[in-house]
């Protein structure tokens, strides 16, 4: 439970404020604040945050969708739903193929599935790197993913599962180098599956790591060989010889020194080896760059399947593909998908005939665990958020960066540093640079402490014609357009306006001032006349304020008027 207690935070003074607020138009609403913090509160046990249904709640930085729960052992997991939860899956460009990126939305969602099922995480359902999958929340989509979002959506609720109506165990990997492998090959904790069979890839021609080769000079390989605990005793090198095909899994080296000693070694172990060191000793040389140089290969030797050259002046390694092998290739779904084939008939080359459908069996949320247990978090939302501990609020109102540290039974949650000042909002005021004739008209005001920012225009009626909600924004300057339209999307008629950037504070107060918009015929879209600029002008003293202020600036201006009609000269006194 909540050991502080909760404050509620009293809007700006508005005695000043009434006559303009009377010119706009504003309507007085009395509304009750609601319970807000405005000091560290300790929760013991477990914490929830959320919003609305599209809310986007940062966690250091990354936004992500859904709920972020805090957990005791300083675990931080995101549950969201599903089909969020895909498009938020970070393993294939969005620019590739259609085709491609709904073979993989199926793949990533039965994998998804499958590992719920498997229960192999403690308090959550899979890891958000390539351990599990790669997962990067709303990012995804608002880095230029919207090729992947419709691929997704394309796909939804669509799945592989076996004769049983159960997920399939839907691995994939980058490149094969032009054959895949058997389950049991690679992972034989897991065993032989029906539909993890090796097959011929020749559409993985298309990936860069479908070849590659990295060149060592010699004291380079010796220097690295130096450092290994068996290894050293082969320097100088002398011939390095692979024991089996290069596609043979269970292939190993027998490295020999030039004094005839001879170390034998996993190819996978030597993969791990020379990956890991080669970095460490030459930073500036490893990873070399792949075979179109755009870019460097992922790891100094990116897979297991390389043989080995020794030459007087260098060690050169000639390999084939990149991943561990089994399932969906990805480069070899581009490849396919560049042929024209379409989803299902790359998602039956790579499992087994496997076709997708839907399930009812389907979660609807998947619980994903961000990275490793943390004892600090910042949380911020694009919207107001919401903190829970065991279905109970704590925090009713979150607005701004608040700070949750780990305790030793829960955590401790901190508000932004101007959680407790007065909010203070700039007149509202034209920007004629981002002002579009005919089109919009741009304008901006600064906030003095974080608040939850919206645009409202008003007609000369004093009726709210239309309300943008813009979001949660950080002291500083801000700007919005208005595209001359109302609610409905209408084009508004000519007439004055009352345009006012209107900032809300976690009591639930808002407080604004408005600048005037004077339109003509001209400066509306769609009219004979032509495109003007709009002319505002400002209304002087012009704050908008309501909430939990506004019933004592309907009381302040009733006093007022009252002590007016008393003071008239020729007024009777009372007797």
């Amino acid at each position: 439970m909540a050991e502080a207690a909760r404050h509620r935070r009293r809007g700006p003074a508005v005695g000043l404020f009434a006559a303009g607020l009377l010119a706009a138009g504003a309507a007085l609403v009395a509304v009750a604040a609601p319970a807000l913090a405005t000091e560290p509160v300790t929760v013991t046990g477990e914490v929830r945050i959320s919003g609305d249904t599209d809310t986007l709640i940062a966690v250091d930085g990354r936004r992500y969708h859904g709920t972020i729960e805090l957990r005791s052992d300083g675990q931080v997991v995101n549950e969201v739903d599903v089909e969020r939860y895909v498009a938020g899956v970070a393993e294939m460009p969005s620019r590739w193929p259609m085709a491609a990126l709904e073979a993989q939305a199926v793949a990533a969602r039965t994998y998804a599935w499958w590992s719920a099922q498997a229960d192999t995480h403690r308090g959550y359902d899979l890891c958000d790197t390539t351990a599990c999958q790669v997962y990067r929340g709303a990012e995804v989509v608002l880095d230029g993913g919207q090729r992947w979002e419709a691929a997704v959506a394309a796909t939804a609720g669509q799945v592989l599962v076996d004769a049983d109506g159960a997920p399939v165990l839907a691995r994939y990997f980058s490149t094969s180098g032009g054959r895949t492998y058997a389950n049991e090959e690679v992972f034989p904790t897991t065993g032989a599956r029906d539909h993890l069979v090796a097959i011929d890839d020749p559409y993985d021609e298309v990936s860069p790591y479908h070849r590659w080769e990295v060149r060592f000079t010699r004291a380079e390989f010796d220097e690295i060989l130096s450092r290994g605990e068996r290894l050293a005793a082969t320097v100088p090198v002398a011939e390095v010889e692979r024991t089996g095909e290069v596609d043979d899994v269970d292939a190993g080296f027998v490295v020999r020194g030039a004094d005839g000693t001879a170390v034998e070694v996993g190819a996978v172990e030597l993969r791990d080896f020379l990956s890991r060191v080669a970095v460490s000793r030459f930073p500036d040389r490893f990873p070399t760059r792949r075979a179109d140089g755009l870019r460097p290969l992922p790891s100094t030797v990116p897979s297991s399947r390389f043989t080995v050259e020794v030459t007087d002046e260098e060690v050169v390694l000639s390999g084939r593909g990149w991943g561990h092998g089994v399932g969906m290739g990805q480069y070899g779904a581009r490849g396919r998908a560049a042929a024209g084939h379409d989803a299902e008939e790359i998602l039956a080359a790579y499992y087994g005939g496997l076709q997708p459908v839907a399930s009812d069996a389907l979660p609807e949320r998947i619980r994903v665990g961000l990275g490793a247990p943390r004892d600090e978090v910042v949380l911020s939302g694009d919207d107001l958020l919401r903190v829970e501990q065991d279905g109970e609020v704590v925090i009713e109102r979150v607005l701004g960066p608040w700070t949750a540290t780990r305790t030793d039974q829960g955590w401790r949650l901190s508000p932004p540093e101007d959680a407790e000042e007065a909010l203070e909002v700039a007149p509202t005021r034209v920007v004629e640079a981002l002002t579009r004739p005919g089109e919009a008209v741009a304008v901006e005001t600064e906030l003095s402490s974080h608040a939850l920012l919206h645009l409202e225009v008003r007609d000369t009626a004093g009726t709210v014609i239309r309300t943008q909600r813009i979001g949660v924004a950080e002291p500083g300057p801000h700007a919005a357009r208005w595209r001359l339209v109302d609610d409905d999307g209408e084009v508004v008629p000519p007439g004055d306006y009352a345009v006012t950037l209107v900032g809300e504070d976690a009591a639930g107060d808002r407080v604004g001032s408005p600048v005037t918009i004077e339109l003509a015929a001209g400066d509306l879209p769609g009219t004979d006349e032509g495109a003007g600029v709009p002319g505002p002008r400002v209304q002087p003293s012009g704050t908008l304020v309501t909430g939990t202020a506004a019933l004592l600036v309907l009381l302040l201006v009733v006093v007022s008027v009252g002590v007016w009609l008393r003071s008239r000269p020729g007024r009777r006194s009372p007797q």
